[in-house]
Order: structure tokens, then sequence, then C-alpha cells
């Protein structure tokens, strides 16, 4: 583990880098509104992914003045500026050449992942948002084409107009609890899924061209009370 202070907006940010040997893929982890990286559960959720064969990076987007901001704390837009820039410093290490980039985050976080990946589309692969709030980023829904899986405490609002908008291939699971262990386990088969061994969308090659699936109104979906291993076929809509 290192920390590294990142280029961003003129101005260097602290983030924890964590390099694993034979890594399988990179995911970017963002921490919740009000805790920064050292943030105890975003440091558990980071090290079972790394369990898993992930190198981690955890960035933080605001400096501490602007972590006090309350207007700061949820301008998706400034965060998401940052956001692709840390994707495009991850994509010009040596170290991560040759390997699929996804970006686990919640809270606010969920809609900076999320227009961050409309932004860099040959860059990040997979999408992981937990709860929070995904619609602060209504205008670049349509043009994300990672595979994105949406952790949710309930089926409804935030979550299914967002959702039902995506364009590309998607899931949808209820959780009881939000602790790093079934978060991490729910995650980490969905980048097994979508970052393969070997992938090369850090910057090397454009990635795959989204699938899309049609909107469903049957809203299926699952119940996860332990982790599990997602179906086949995900909760994909009708039509994927």
């Amino acid at each position: 583990m290192r920390q590294v202070l990142l280029p961003v907006d003129r101005r260097r940010l602290p983030a924890l880098v964590h390099r694993t040997r034979g890594a399988r893929g990179i995911v970017i982890v963002l921490h919740d509104v009000g805790v920064d990286r050292n943030d105890a559960r975003a440091r558990r959720l980071a090290r079972r992914l790394r369990a898993a064969g992930y190198a981690t990076v955890q960035p933080e987007l605001l400096d501490r003045r602007e972590a006090r901001e309350r207007h700061d704390a949820i301008n998706v837009e400034l965060q998401c500026g940052r956001l692709v820039q840390v994707v495009d410093w991850v994509c010009r290490q040596r170290w991560a050449a040759g390997l699929g980039l996804g970006i686990v985050a919640g809270d606010i976080g969920a809609s900076v992942a999320l227009m961050a990946a409309a932004r860099r589309p040959a860059q990040v692969r997979a999408l992981v948002c937990r709860d929070g709030r995904p619609d602060c980023s209504p205008g670049c829904i349509a043009s994300v084409g990672a595979p994105t899986l949406f952790l949710v405490d309930r089926d409804g609002w935030p979550y299914r107009h967002v959702y039902d908008a995506l364009p590309a291939e998607k899931a949808m699971v209820t959780m009881e609890s939000f602790e790093a262990g079934p978060v991490a386990e729910q995650a980490r088969e969905w980048l097994a899924r979508h970052l393969p061994y070997g992938s090369t969308s850090t910057g090397r090659t454009p990635a795959r061209s989204p699938r899309s699936v049609s909107s469903s109104s049957s809203g299926r979906r699952r119940t996860a009370r332990s982790p599990r291993r997602l179906p086949r076929g995900g909760m994909r809509s009708d039509g994927a």
C-alpha cells in the first residue's frame, strides 16, 4: 500500500493505492460523503476486493475545506471531473497496463461514478452503485455503456427510473445489509464477469460496445439476505 498525491485540478489530492500481484483488474473505491478514504467501512470493502484479486485505488475527490462545504460535498459535476482525472491517471500507470477498470461507489458517489463512466466509456468497464443517489446525474444515464450493478434497499425511487433508463447491461439486487462483506461479495461476482483477466480497457484498446437491453416494468430483482452468487443471467430486463 502506498499513499500518493494525484494531480487533480491544479492541486494534489491524496489517494490510497494498493497494487496486487497478479491482479485480475483495478477497482476505484469511492467513500461516502462525510468520511474520508480512511473510513473503516471503505477500507474493509477495499480489503475484501483485494483479497478477491483486484488492485484498489481509494481517492479523495475533495480537499478538506471542500469536504466540509455542503455545496461541494454534493457537487456531482465537480467530483466527476476529478474522478475522470483519477481514471486517466490510473490508465497511465505502467502497472495498470492490460487490466480492466471498475468503480464501486455509494452515496452521492453513485452519480459521480455513472457520470464518469459516460465520459470515459473506453476505460470504465464495470460499475457497482451501492444505495446512495444515482439519480443526481440524469443527463448522462443514456450514455453509460458500462455494465452496472445496483445494490439497493428497495426497488423504487430513486433507483428504478435510473435503472430503467440505463441502456447498458444491468442488474438490481435488494440488500438487507450494506456492510462490507455482503457488498464485497456482490461486487466481486459482478466484477469477475465484466473485468475478465487480461482485459485491456485501461486506455490500450477501446472497450467492447455496450449491450443494449429493453426496459421492463416487471421489475425482476432478488433480495440478498446473505452473500449469494448472482444468477447467470443477472437481473437484466427482458431483451438483454
